[in-house]
């Protein structure tokens, strides 16, 4: 009897038979269109098993089974052991199982979901069986089959991209060989392949990184046991790098919340856990253009709606570190009392050394990871991208710890969220130009009208450097350069001398003890507007306007928003932020801003693990959106406690000992203030 569905198979076979390529590198509509029913009638025959039932159409036909391959082992050039493989495959059954597993075309919503199918990865995985001639492993290559769209064969963006189960001794040449009697395209290929046992093996750096987290682990357990024998026994420690490792010593540092004081900008702690907030929602977001989702008009348009700016405009929370790292800085450095110039000058080195230690060990435990270990924790049909990211890593190595990649290497950045640190750190290295002689004019009556008209002209600098760039330059495509966030730093510099030096003074806007004037609501109103305009505006340009516009809203911008950070940090310093003071200095704040630093280095790896071990198709709504984000913040913080108690706590107790002053010290600077300056986020 014949069916519709059997019916179909036949109109698909018969458009097969009038295929003739023309060229072996370009694709005619009919020849796409053909592709396209033959690969119908493939997978329509793999679900009804047709060739058990109707071979005697196919034979008459003289048209290639379901087990096309199978059954022209004989045709083209194919490798010894792809056919040796291949016929043990075939015989055993095995290849009905890879062909299980392979992507079927078309499938389901083709024309509503991604152009990406991952097909069946555990399937194939599971596909290993030894044999007289050796044995034989599943190969998945995620894109193995790549189809033209039979409405626009031109554009190779809007091909379909189908994953491919295969015995691991044959590759796209092979299978290309096979169906060149019907095809003289190579439609197959060879991209991320991998079997169950691609990258198993431990390398030098997995044993690197292995023993540096043991040893510190070992660390952290006895220097713990020996502060627990002290707490108990009321003694004192022999030495206190013995307790540098300490759980308990460095865990009631992190859980410490201060009282405010002139000090300490409990405000920063708020700004810093919300901006840190905001960027892992921002890169979560990334995860959804990096997979197949089923409903991909709806994630490409969601980005596009109003309320979706908290998301296109989280590079802003980028613009927030750089403004606190720049406060932070200037801030302390300027509580001291100003030194002569040879003294200040030969201060540097050791203020960039102990910057260079601060940053680094945290750094390297992560890079060392992300080469290395990070590929043995998972699997899937992205996975094979970790091995990109460590060719990356270890050829730019020298770059990343130098601190200089994002000019170096921009285009190809070793763990992209770490742009940050170098610029952060080329940032530190410009201040001190700045710092010396403000820190040096002070000391006269008339030195603080004339630091701020300087640091103004600075900023203004800073606006006009990053515009005069773009505009001559139209293909600059930096998106990780310093200078363009030189802007954000120095406006934190200028605030902190203002306030550093009028921090004995009254409020500005204040009438008595009791009374504050309208003016002061007022400019309240105007930051906040500014602000959300700001994010509007952000959002505008990005979806809507050209280079050019871009290239200058975005040097405007930065100032307009650091000048409603500014008013905030200003005002609630001096206690009149109302409801917005109250939200920003909870205490909670204070535990989450010391770990900020480590969440920064840690998200990325946290969102790529889920990213890459990803098997099927992702639907998007904003709830899934909202749900992922809220699991890659609560991963990234229990990662961060444990890297913040292993890798940074400890290391900043010995690098103060090193360096000098660290036993002196009678008690350990805010962390506010001493550390976590660095924390901060990607774009």
């Amino acid at each position: 009897m014949l069916t519709l569905e059997t019916l179909s198979q036949k109109v698909a076979i018969r458009r097969l038979l009038q295929f003739q390529a023309d060229s072996p590198t370009e694709l005619s509509q009919n020849e796409a269109s053909n592709i396209f029913f033959l690969l119908l009638g493939l997978a329509v025959s793999v679900k009804t098993e047709i060739r058990d039932i109707d071979v005697v159409y196919f034979e008459d036909y003289n048209v290639p089974r379901i087990d096309f391959i199978c059954y022209n082992l004989t045709v083209g050039n194919v490798s010894e052991k792809c056919g040796e493989q291949l016929d043990f495959a075939c015989q055993n059954g095995l290849f009905t199982t890879m062909l299980d597993a392979t992507s079927k075309f078309p499938y389901p919503g083709v024309g509503y979901s991604s152009r990406w199918d991952f097909g069946n990865f555990d399937q194939c995985m599971s596909v290993d069986q030894e044999y007289v001639g050796g044995r034989i492993l599943g190969e998945f290559c995620s894109i193995g089959l790549v189809i033209p769209d039979i409405t626009n064969v031109s554009d190779t963006n809007l091909y379909f991209r189908l994953s491919v189960c295969r015995p691991d001794g044959c590759s796209a040449d092979d299978y290309n060989a096979i169906l060149r009697p019907y095809l003289n395209q190579s439609l197959f290929q060879d991209g991320m392949c991998r079997t169950k046992e691609t990258g198993i093996k431990l390398g030098v750096y997995d044993y690197i990184t292995i023993s540096i987290i043991a040893i510190v682990v070992l660390l952290m357990l006895f220097s713990t046991v020996y502060d627990i024998y002290l707490y108990q026994s009321q003694w004192k420690p022999f030495h206190p790098l013995l307790l540098a490792f300490s759980v308990l010593t460095n865990g009631r540092k992190l859980l410490h919340v201060g009282k405010n004081t002139k000090e300490q900008i409990n405000t920063f702690h708020g700004l810093k856990v919300i901006s840190m907030m905001w960027i892992v929602a921002g890169h979560a977001f990334v995860g959804w253009q990096s997979v197949p989702v089923t409903n991909l008009d709806v994630a490409n348009s969601w980005l596009k709606q109003r309320y979706a700016g908290y998301i296109t405009t989280a590079p802003l929370a980028v613009d927030t570190f750089f403004f606190i790292s720049g406060f932070l800085l200037a801030f302390q450095y300027l509580k001291q009392k100003p030194k002569p110039l040879l003294a200040q000058v030969a201060s540097v080195p050791h203020m960039i050394l102990h910057r260079y230690l601060r940053l680094t060990p945290a750094l390297l435990v992560m890079y060392l990871t992300g080469i290395s270990i990070f590929r043995h924790f998972g699997n899937g049909p992205l996975w094979d991208l970790t091995t990109s990211l460590a060719t990356t890593c270890k050829k730019y190595w020298w770059s990343f710890f130098l601190y200089i990649q994002n000019y170096y290497n921009y285009d190809d950045i070793c763990f992209t969220q770490t742009w940050y640190v170098s610029a952060d750190m080329q940032m530190f290295v410009l201040a001190p130009f700045i710092l010396i002689p403000i820190s040096l004019q002070l000391k006269y009556k008339s030195g603080f009208h004339l630091a701020m008209l300087e640091l103004i002209c600075i900023n203004l600098f800073c606006i006009a450097l990053p515009i005069a760039i773009k505009l001559v330059y139209q293909d600059y495509a930096n998106n990780y350069d310093t200078h363009s966030r030189l802007i954000n730093y120095f406006a934190g510099v200028m605030l902190a001398v203002f306030m550093r030096v009028k921090h004995d003074k009254r409020y500005l806007y204040t009438i008595d003890s009791k009374h504050i004037p309208l003016a002061n609501y007022l400019i309240w109103i105007i930051m906040i507007l500014g602000m959300l305009t700001t994010v509007i505006c952000y959002q505008e340009v990005e979806m809507n306007h050209g280079y050019e516009s871009k290239s200058i809203f975005y040097s405007l911008m930065r100032p307009a928003w650091c000048m409603g950070l500014s008013w905030i940090v200003y005002s609630c310093y001096h206690g009149y932020g109302g409801i917005i003071n109250w939200i920003l200095c909870r205490p909670i704040y204070q535990v989450m801003g010391r770990l900020t630093y480590c969440m920064y280095l840690m998200h990325g790896l946290v969102i790529a693990y889920y990213v890459l071990t990803t098997r099927d198709k992702w639907h998007f709504t904003d709830y899934n959106a909202f749900y992922y984000f809220c699991g890659h913040y609560i991963v990234t913080t229990i990662f961060s406690i444990f890297w913040t108690l292993a890798f940074e706590s400890p290391l900043i107790i010995i690098e103060k000992y090193l360096l000098g002053g660290g036993g002196k010290r009678k008690q350990v600077k805010p962390p506010e203030i001493n550390g976590n300056v660095e924390a901060g986020p990607s774009n």
